[in-house]
């Protein structure tokens, strides 16, 4: 055993022992960690809001302190990222943002502090681990391939950075782990989405990996249709240990790849008879035969993902490489550590986030008053309910919610295990870019006005098979083709202006360009009319103006006019 594998298995063991107490009372765990994040800011200018220094118990906290979004706050973070202000959330100054998309144009800047990268914190992904090794006991043989965004994307006015706390962590650590890994940080900075895959695997395509690891298993796949799609570049890259200058690499980046090159035609030859063996393709399966575990998101609206990697790791049906999902986790926080490769929940974290939950029922019939909702704590949900799920966090979000849907698909100890479900009201999401209804809207009223299209009726629908979104619209007119693929590159334009983690998914192709179906006149009244049929009144039956894809749609063949498609 390698000295970085000892160190891992000396580690992860500890972390996993605390994590496993932790389990067995959830209730005094979460009652104790909401009073100690209370007690620590009590004297901050939120904390004298709602008067922290008063809160002797869960109910108390409920009483005082509202449910809150993040619009509700972000003044308050204005003043921290704009000019550094201090004691405003939490006592601790934050050490950098985690950058998301917001339900509007702008992005959310999330608060790290130092608790939130305490030994509680960093005992979850500790403990994934520790499990994974016990089950897979040849995972640290072989190097790992760990995909990471970067660590610092920019910085705020006050001077602080804000990107991936995933980045920091792998810039962070240890030199000794760092060796047993694949790919150099640096490799991650690469801003050409071409070129980062292109890189990603030239390095992998050398090395014996037994270790697979990104939360987005989108990600896994392009990785793999990339290899195969430049083999030809990197196959002679591999032979002559150089490094193709048909990617758009910075030099400095470049200068960190090219000193793990080396040249290797008996490699080069391997990996040519692998292309043979499968009629010119270059697949995983082959190229790391020794895979023994792949982690990433397995459930929620990224699942059916999951369905496609045996065309690319077992293609022969020999051996299906273990999948075990990456857990529950946000740039708000981290929530769950799943414990086995089977299915996709997690034990709650209930020793790193105080939670709250509410019934999906309970805000479906009162989306918008919170004080009709019943919360409760983590040791009073049921096995099988759905439910809305509410933070506290030591990065000073107090009540936050995240409108996520959870489900508790069973216990660990006394502590439920949770899976997720999908994104709440008025979100969508296919492979994690969390179009919001707000910003679909205002993307839709930009683009009728840049392209001069007057728009009657919309519905936009998320179709994860196809991994993009189909946009129906009722137009007040006939517009030529031409305009209408004009008017469909605008909303493609606007989305990724206003969601940033749109834009990523766009550039990195995971996700596809939208398209546009033409509905005909009279579409939009019939649909209501269909749903009145159903049982709703007329008045209660309305459209909703983003949802996922369902089996049965508003939309019916003979209602399609024209589908209108950007060009390649």
């Amino acid at each position: 055993m390698s000295i970085a594998a000892l160190l891992i298995h000396f580690i992860s063991s500890r972390a996993a022992k605390r994590f496993e107490q932790s389990t067995k009372n959830p209730a005094e765990i979460q009652r104790e960690l909401l009073l100690s994040i209370i007690k620590r800011n009590a004297a901050t200018e939120y904390g004298r809001k709602y008067n922290f220094s008063s809160i002797n118990s869960i109910e108390d906290y409920q009483r005082q302190v509202p449910v809150i979004s993040y619009n509700d706050i972000k003044d308050d973070i204005d003043r921290i990222t704009g000019v550094g202000e201090k004691n405003i959330l939490t006592a601790e100054d934050p050490v950098m943002f985690a950058q998301t998309s917001g339900t509007t144009g702008k992005a959310k800047f999330i608060p790290v502090t130092p608790s939130c990268q305490g030994q509680n914190a960093k005992d979850l992904m500790r403990t994934w681990v520790n499990h994974a090794r016990k089950d897979h006991p040849d995972l640290f043989k072989g190097k790992i391939v760990s995909l990471v965004s970067p660590a610092v994307e920019g910085y705020t006015d006050s001077g602080v950075c804000f990107g991936s706390a995933s980045g920091h962590i792998y810039k962070s650590m240890p030199g000794v782990i760092q060796k047993i890994y694949a790919i150099p940080y640096d490799v991650f900075e690469i801003e050409d989405y071409e070129a980062k895959y292109y890189a990603i695997m030239l390095l992998g395509l050398q090395e014996n990996v037994t270790f697979l690891a990104t939360a987005n298993p989108s990600t896994i796949l392009k990785l793999c249709e990339k290899a195969n799609e430049f083999a030809d570049i990197l196959i002679n890259d591999v032979r002559y240990g150089t490094l193709s200058d048909k990617f758009t690499i910075r030099d400095d980046i470049r200068a960190v790849i090219k000193k793990r090159m080396k040249a290797d035609p008996a490699r080069a030859a391997e990996l040519e008879q692998m292309r043979k063996n499968h009629d010119g393709r270059l697949l995983p399966g082959d190229y790391w035969p020794n895979l023994q575990l792949i982690g990433c998101w397995k459930g929620g609206t990224v699942g059916h993902y999951i369905k496609k990697f045996d065309q690319w790791f077992d293609p022969d049906r020999k051996r299906a490489v273990p999948v075990r999902d990456w857990g529950f986790l946000s740039s708000e926080a981290r929530c769950s550590v799943p414990l086995s490769d089977s299915g996709d929940m997690g034990v709650l974290s209930v020793a790193v986030n105080f939670f709250e939950f509410v019934a999906t029922d309970d805000v479906t019939n009162n989306p918008d008053d919170y004080t009709s909702w019943h919360f409760l704590t983590a040791d009073k949900l049921e096995q099988g309910g759905h439910y809305y799920v509410f933070l506290t966090t030591t990065g000073g979000l107090y009540r936050y919610d995240i409108n996520d849907v959870l489900e508790v698909a069973g216990f660990y100890n006394k502590t439920p295990q949770i899976r997720f479900l999908r994104k709440g009201r008025g979100m969508t999401n296919i492979t994690g870019e969390k179009l919001s209804v707000n910003q679909l809207i205002e993307a839709m009223q930009q683009a009728g006005t840049s392209s001069d299209v007057l728009v009657e009726h919309f519905k936009a629908e998320a179709d994860p098979k196809e991994s993009r979104y189909i946009i129906r619209v009722q137009f007040v007119k006939e517009y030529d083709k031409e305009r209408l693929q004009t008017f469909l590159a605008a909303i493609d334009q606007h989305l990724t202006s206003i969601n940033i983690e749109y834009k990523e998914k766009r550039k990195s192709a995971r996700l596809r360009p939208p398209v546009l179906h033409v509905m005909r006149e009279g579409w939009y009244e019939r649909a209501r009319k269909e749903q009145a049929a159903s049982g709703k009144r007329m008045f209660q039956a309305k459209t909703e103006l983003l949802s996922p894809m369902k089996a049965k749609t508003m939309f019916i063949q003979p209602e399609l006019k024209e589908i209108i498609e950007l060009e390649k």
